[in-house]
């Protein structure tokens, strides 16, 4: 049943995120416009509208609630959510609105919530606050992530008050990250404290330890990297990335190891979801040539099974996938996964689109990337590049690709690029497209302006390439942790190393490209794509193209209609048609 179609409140309106309440009865939800992610928050009557497809929706409306960090309380009789500060309140920049300074605030159903009381806000602008609400009610953990590198964990009290004055701080200003996670009478706390790959520890609620060295150790550091974990039944429910694949082990609740749980393919667990005292463990799961899927396995009896599998009216029996290694310039080895048909013979001339991303600690995990069997069904090697920055070996690989390790990233890119071109017996360079997005898109323009003459064509969305002016335009003081600031000079010397814009150079033969960028993009200012296409256009030296795309009432890709995905697919696998020279 459609509880929600973003449509009605607009034309080009997106459904940003939903929190149904514990009972299931009411459904939280933000929506916004245009692709600019800045939603009003709404709150929805589920049963009602299930009765009427047209009741239901509460007159409550929420403003500034953009990347909402959301905790229901366990009786539904209210909510802790994130937005930011409105015009009068500290933090305010009529300059850049909905975009630094994010406040944790309570509302109780049925109240006026701009009487709504401020639990936590941070000093620090780019600090994301995420709040969790223990089970009884009691205790309320509010997670402040500092960037992507480091965060703080604070302890209220909520017996007297839903916006409780008093915090014990569990930890705070340590170089690493920690999330707690309330249940019981324990504080589960998820950290790479000490433990690069995570670990999983706890202490107390009543009586917290006054530091990290008091936590009890649960489930230890382990070869494969934790992502997550999750209470299900009388378990411990934890997926690890080994081998740039999901694993999934369940550890009873003191962290003895219980046992492995068997997944369906070499693929990755989305988010987990499982309930104290229900043995059912639910998660999204996906690989690369597989539909998605919802999984339940029972923790007691580990009998499993797929709910709602997603119709694909494809046939992925002729293909396959298979993971490489590839050498950088310093050595470090860079996993690779290959997809291409099964009958497909190296011959060096195949047409290759080779996908990174490398940054953030963001993983990239095997999944079905439906514009890519269009690649794969027109005879072409899609390849996707787990490079330094990411998190699918843990923090030590993501700092490896960070501030002044950034040019690991872009080595990798290349040593994967020259790789396909020639060791691999794969491909070629006339026959090589590269494509990438947001801090993918810096991606792209370090390959242009480092190893032009390495690849035919590349089509960049979104990106960054003035790396000396970037944290000039909000929101991108919030990346300053992840790349650094040119006003400091150290980090100056740096990003002007590599910065694209900064290293195009006239007379240059570069390859054909194409740079897209979108007029409501609120995360990177479109000014970063027109000035590098313009400075790339004017220096080039090549017969190859330079193409611009400016889409109008987008943003940076969330909230996205299909139709216009589909029109971006299109655009970019002609262009790549024609310049690799497939008929």
């Amino acid at each position: 049943y459609t509880l929600i179609d973003p449509t009605t409140f607009g034309e080009r309106a997106a459904l940003d995120w939903a929190y149904p309440s514990p009972d299931g009865k009411l459904l939280a939800f933000g929506i916004s416009q245009n692709g600019d992610e800045r939603s009003v928050l709404h709150l929805l009557d589920v049963d009602a509208r299930v009765g009427d497809p047209e009741a239901g929706l509460r007159a409550l409306r929420i403003a500034r609630t953009k990347w909402c960090n959301f905790a229901w309380v366990h009786d539904g009789s209210g909510f802790y959510y994130s937005r930011y500060p409105k015009p009068g309140e500290p933090g305010y920049d009529a300059q850049a609105e909905d975009t630094y300074f994010p406040r944790i605030f309570f509302h109780a159903i049925g109240s006026d919530p701009e009487r709504d009381p401020l639990v936590f806000g941070s000093e620090t602008g780019t600090d994301f606050p995420t709040p969790s609400v223990s089970k009884d009610g009691r205790w309320l953990v509010i997670n402040v992530f500092r960037g992507w590198s480091a965060s703080d964990v604070y302890l209220y009290d909520r017996s007297a008050s839903p916006a409780p004055a008093e915090r014990t701080t569990i930890i705070a200003g340590a170089d690493a990250l920690t999330a707690g996670y309330p249940h019981g009478e324990s504080l589960y706390l998820f950290t790479n404290l000490d433990a690069p790959r995570y670990r999983l520890a706890k202490t107390p609620l009543a009586q917290p330890a006054a530091s990290p060295e008091g936590w009890t150790d649960l489930v230890p550091q382990r070869e494969a990297t934790m992502d997550s974990f999750v209470i299900v039944g009388a378990y411990l429910a934890a997926h690890y990335i080994d081998d740039i694949r999901s694993r999934l082990s369940l550890f009873a609740l003191d962290g003895r190891h219980e046992r492995e749980v068997e997944l369906p393919a070499r693929g990755s667990i989305g988010r987990m979801s499982g309930q104290p005292g229900d043995p059912r463990l639910r998660f999204d799961f996906d690989a690369y040539l597989r539909p998605p899927s919802i999984v339940e396995v029972d923790a007691s009896s580990l009998q499993s099974r797929e709910l709602n599998v997603v119709r694909a009216d494809f046939d992925f029996a002729p293909y396959t996938s298979r993971l490489e290694r590839v050498r950088s310039a310093d050595g470090t080895e860079v996993p690779v996964t290959i997809l291409q048909r099964r009958d497909l013979q190296p011959n060096g001339n195949a047409p290759v689109l080779l996908y990174g991303y490398g940054g953030f600690n963001i993983s990239l995990l095997p999944g079905l990337r439906r514009n890519a069997l269009y690649w794969l069904e027109r005879g072409g090697v899609y390849a996707v590049a787990n490079l330094r920055g990411g998190g699918e070996m843990g923090e030590d690989w993501h700092r490896d690709g960070m501030l002044e390790n950034k040019e690991h990233v872009f080595e990798d890119f290349e040593a994967v690029i020259t790789w396909l071109g020639g060791e691999s017996g794969i491909s070629k360079p006339e026959r090589i497209a590269i494509t990438g997005g947001s801090n993918g898109g810096l991606l792209m323009g370090a390959m242009l302006t480092r190893v032009p003459e390495r690849f035919a064509a590349t089509a960049s969305y979104v990106g960054l390439y003035d790396m000396v002016r970037y944290h000039r335009f909000p929101p991108a003081e919030l990346w300053v942790s992840e790349y650094g600031s040119a006003e400091d000079a150290d980090q100056l010397r740096v990003l002007h190393a590599y910065s694209p814009y900064h290293r195009v150079v006239a007379g240059t033969r570069y390859p054909s490209t194409l740079i897209e960028t979108a007029d409501h993009d609120s995360r990177v200012h479109w000014a970063h794509s027109t000035k590098f296409t313009a400075a790339l256009q004017e220096a080039n030296a090549s017969d190859r193209p330079i193409y611009f795309w400016m889409s109008r009432e987008q943003g940076h890709g969330a909230g996205t209609a299909l139709s216009d995905t589909v029109e971006k697919y299109a655009r970019m696998y002609t262009f790549f048609e024609r310049e690799l020279g497939m008929r």
